[in-house]
């Protein structure tokens, strides 16, 4: 009898601590921190490689030498367009597969960059990785502890329960194969959408044409201070504050992400925002 009853406790407690355990997601990936950014490692071709997050970079892209060790040969072209109204060709690759923390993609589309070229500073890195990595997925940005989940169903049931709803809208240039977000800031003439850029390491843009309905001065050149709500309770606050010429609305960059936790639906358009618990000491 004594141990029957010690068998039917142990099962009953087993039964109350898995009710109580949260939803496993399909993955949880440590980013390094890079500068002001951070960093994506991932596998490619069986080789540890270091990309960029860049959550408005619309492509995954990687260099030259990943690629053909891949085992693709870059063949036709990808045009878009950045910010500041550049265009941008690069050849392109499909079948790639990046992995990381037991997480599998094939973005529907790869392109090239050469980011030594670019920025010096980046050449140590390999490419960007961007949400078209993603594709079809929700994730959750953590910047404050340097975390990345790929969420299951029910995670995203679990993660969302108690956080704010963020509207956004999907981006899709490149015919569809980029993908970006852009959230909804309200002004006394009507919402604006402003891209979510982790690529974005130092500052908030705002564009040139739109700096007056946030009280600041399109004239000038060197950062500015402004803060402005996106919904209740989450605000756009910081010191870094600038009004270039670009064609999107504006971006949202690392000065605003580092202080939330953000959910994105990618499959479905949706999103959800909440304070960090926690944040990392910064360099």
């Amino acid at each position: 009898m004594i141990f029957r009853a010690m068998m039917t406790l142990a099962v009953l407690l087993t039964a109350s601590s898995n009710a109580f355990a949260k939803p496993a997601p399909e993955a949880s990936v440590k980013l390094e921190r890079w500068r002001t950014r951070w960093v994506l490692p991932v596998q490619v071709a069986g080789k540890e490689r270091k990309l960029l997050l860049d959550t408005a970079g619309g492509l995954t892209l990687l260099s030259r030498d990943v690629v053909t060790e891949a085992g693709c040969t870059p063949w036709g072209r990808l045009t878009g367009f950045r910010m500041f109204g550049d265009r941008g060709d690069t050849g392109r690759c499909t079948g790639i597969v990046l992995s990381a923390a037991g997480y599998r993609a094939t973005p529907p589309v790869v392109g090239l960059i050469d980011l030594g070229k670019l920025n010096p500073a980046d050449a140590p890195l390999d490419g960007l990785a961007s949400l078209n990595m993603f594709e079809g997925k929700a994730i959750t940005l953590d910047f404050a502890n340097g975390i990345l989940v790929v969420e299951s169903d029910a995670s995203l049931a679990e993660r969302v329960r108690n956080m704010t709803p963020l509207k956004v809208r999907l981006s899709g240039e490149v015919q569809g194969l980029a993908l970006a977000v852009s959230a909804e800031v309200p002004t006394a003439k009507g919402p604006l959408w402003m891209e979510l850029d982790s690529g974005n390491g130092g500052t908030v843009l705002i564009s040139k044409q739109y700096a007056d309905l946030f009280g600041l001065d399109p004239s000038i050149e060197t950062k500015q201070k402004v803060r402005f709500p996106i919904v209740a309770n989450v605000n756009v606050d910081t010191e870094h504050a600038f009004t270039p010429d670009i064609i999107i609305d504006g971006s949202l960059g690392m000065p605003f992400l580092s202080n939330w936790v953000i959910t994105l639906d990618l499959r479905n358009g949706k999103a959800w925002i909440a304070p960090a618990l926690a944040k990392l000491q910064t360099d």
